[in-house]
């Protein structure tokens, strides 16, 4: 990994990959549950399934990894399996990818980059839209926003050449493009 594509250690301890996630796995089990709502195992596999597909084409970290986790559920239903039974499988640290095969995706992703894409703000507002509307009131939103901009972006730089998630070349790209953005907003 080049230096200037390392995202290095997360800026906020205990808010990295595995919590994110983790996070992104208990949105899951509540999509599960709204998905299997008067339908069969089959249905419900194929609305997360659907669902999964839909998400893999956002540029916001934390919808690959709940499309990632949607993806997972599908599959042990598909399979007859309880819906995320291997979780502690999911993102595991141990699991990480080695340097060559992000290096390849990395490659896949600069080979057919479009610079019209490269600016990256309509990402990074985006992303901020959500931490606003999830730190929830204005106090919150003002005391918290720098730090969890700051975990986003990372988790924007720690995700666009992972070759665990879904994400085609386009959307990584954004996904880059949005976490540097993002950095430049919060002065890192």
């Amino acid at each position: 990994m080049r230096a200037d594509e390392a995202p290095g250690p997360c800026p906020s301890p205990g808010h990295g990959l595995s919590t994110a996630a983790a996070a992104a796995l208990l949105a899951a089990a509540d999509h599960v549950e709204q998905a299997s709502s008067g339908a069969s195992p089959r249905e419900t596999a194929t609305r997360l399934a659907l669902h999964a597909e839909d998400l893999a084409h956002s540029p916001v970290a934390r919808d690959q990894l709940l499309s990632r986790a949607l993806e997972l559920a599908a599959g042990d239903l598909a399979e007859g399996r309880r819906p995320l039974a291997h979780w502690p499988l999911f993102f595991a640290e141990e699991m990480t990818p080695s340097p060559e095969a992000r290096e390849d995706v990395r490659a896949w992703v600069l080979a057919g980059a479009d610079p019209m894409l490269a600016d990256g703000e309509a990402v990074a507002e985006a992303v901020e839209a959500r931490a606003v509307r999830e730190l929830g009131d204005a106090f919150e939103t003002a005391r918290g926003l720098t730090r969890r901009l700051r975990v986003e972006a990372w988790l924007q730089l720690a995700l666009w050449d992972d070759p665990r998630i879904p994400a085609n070349a386009e959307t990584r790209f954004l996904m880059r493009a949005g976490g540097r953005r993002l950095m430049a907003r919060v002065g890192d």
